[in-house]
């Protein structure tokens, strides 16, 4: 596939929404949307646990165990046992030699739009701080506070500069609706509970620095309306949602997914010849730079041009090393510039910390979301698949059950967390899924489905 233009891939199947973006054709952002997970920016019930170091642990139930910061605990810390209303800030994440680090939670709950981001918990107007512009932060902060209400938080976000005054009212009463909603459903539920699913992170594919796309296209048709809504609140001019109905996956047929495969490699291949070699580790993440046959200034060279993208489709975050290749100065004026340009206009905030003494490149990208890899691998991903897969093969050739074959952990995803996903995917598509646990199936092998 070879658009023009900027085109956004959305595929929804049970239990996860893929948005894609493609820029003239080339892959270069991905979202994926779990609502029955602890993503970032759900809300959820627990209780209060233990105090540990630096913090306190929270209950999550079937999401598993959350902290919190001990800023989170001064003042008015409840005792332990305690309901607390919470929104995750950082998901848990598998570590990469063993162990999980638990979510990270924040009392301080926010519902955030394109514009705008609300809370109650520090009331005050403020205005991001990636709004450099000092006449333009003085005029969003003079409208916020003829906006906002007597115990709210109002956060004006990197979206909203440029927006007009009715633009704000209108979004900040949807996002109002969203948080009363969220309040008296919080009301009616005991913990541990889900209160309100993390929602697509449309940031991740709609930054301020992204021309917006001319095209989406969906393989759902259920989910055409929502979408079309979300589209209306992201993009002045939302492009009209194609529907695929061919037996075709959405990403093979769009290259979307010969991409990702690629994207999951450690290595980059650069035009000269050269290759970025992006190795994640526990502490950081390290990028060697091979001149390969071409010559060391242009590795170097192509090396800093791709760097931005790459980290952005990968999701890697956090500290970033770069190791480039010794030919004079590491990082002259214009391509310091240049790269400072591009991390700039990374939705997820990403900036250069400098040069070390020993020559490499110190970046840091905030973590807003597990990576890639952390996506595409692992139990839930392989669970995942095999509900996708499900889907396809009902398409093509209805039969009354399916026998889905999975590793023992990707099993236990289905009849766990998933089982409600589950269900509802029997009802749609009017057929029993049995789940197998397959022993010799390796968690990261693709899963096996059959008539059952």
């Amino acid at each position: 596939m070879t658009e023009a233009t900027a085109t956004l891939v959305v595929s929804g199947t049970p239990g996860e929404t893929r948005a894609a973006r493609l820029d003239h054709g080339r892959l270069t952002a991905i979202t994926h949307h779990r609502p029955w997970a602890a993503e970032a920016g759900a809300v959820l019930l627990g209780r209060l646990g233990s105090r540990v170091a630096g913090g306190a642990m929270v209950d999550l139930g079937p999401w598993g165990d959350g902290f919190l910061d001990a800023r989170e605990m001064k003042g008015d810390a409840p005792p332990q046992g305690a309901t607390l209303l919470v929104q995750v800030r950082q998901p848990a994440r598998v570590e990469p030699r063993g162990g999980t680090k638990a979510a990270r939670l924040t009392r301080a709950v926010a519902l955030t739009a394109r514009r705008l981001a609300l809370g109650a918990r520090r009331p005050g107007a403020a205005v991001s701080q990636r709004i450099a512009d000092a006449d333009e932060r003085s005029r969003l902060l003079a409208l916020l506070k003829d906006m906002i209400a007597p115990g709210e938080s109002l956060v004006a976000r990197a979206a909203a500069v440029g927006a007009t005054a009715d633009a704000l009212a209108a979004e900040l009463t949807t996002v109002r609706a969203a948080w009363a909603g969220m309040t008296s459903r919080a009301e009616t539920l005991t913990a541990p509970a889900l209160v309100r699913p993390a929602p697509l992170d449309w940031a991740a594919l709609l930054g301020p620095a992204d021309p917006p796309p001319a095209t989406v296209l969906l393989d759902d048709p259920t989910a055409r309306a929502a979408l079309e809504a979300d589209l209306a609140v992201w993009l002045n001019d939302p492009p009209p949602v194609t529907l695929h109905t061919g037996p075709e996956d959405l990403f093979e047929t769009t290259g979307v997914a010969d991409a990702l495969d690629a994207a999951l490699a450690p290595v980059v291949p650069l035009p000269s010849g050269g290759r970025l070699v992006i190795e994640p580790t526990a502490a950081l993440v390290a990028v060697d730079v091979d001149a390969g046959s071409g010559s060391a200034r242009a590795a170097n060279a192509e090396a800093l041009a791709a760097l931005p993208g790459a980290l952005r489709l990968r999701g890697l975050a956090g500290s970033i090393l770069v190791d480039l290749i010794a030919d004079g100065p590491r990082l002259p004026g214009p391509a310091r510039r240049a790269l400072e340009e591009a991390l700039a206009a990374d939705p997820s905030p990403a900036r250069l910390a400098g040069v070390s003494r020993l020559g490499l490149l110190e970046i840091s990208r905030e973590r807003r979301a597990p990576s890639l890899a952390e996506r595409e691998t692992g139990p839930v991903a392989q669970a995942l698949a095999a509900l996708r897969l499900a889907v396809r093969e009902t398409r093509a050739a209805p039969v009354p059950a399916l026998a889905l074959y999975v590793a023992p952990g990707a099993a236990a995803v289905l009849r766990g967390p998933l089982a409600d996903t589950v269900a509802a995917a029997e009802r749609r598509l009017g057929l029993r899924l049995r789940i197998h646990d397959d022993v010799t199936r390796p968690v990261d092998a693709p899963p096996h489905v059959a008539p059952a």
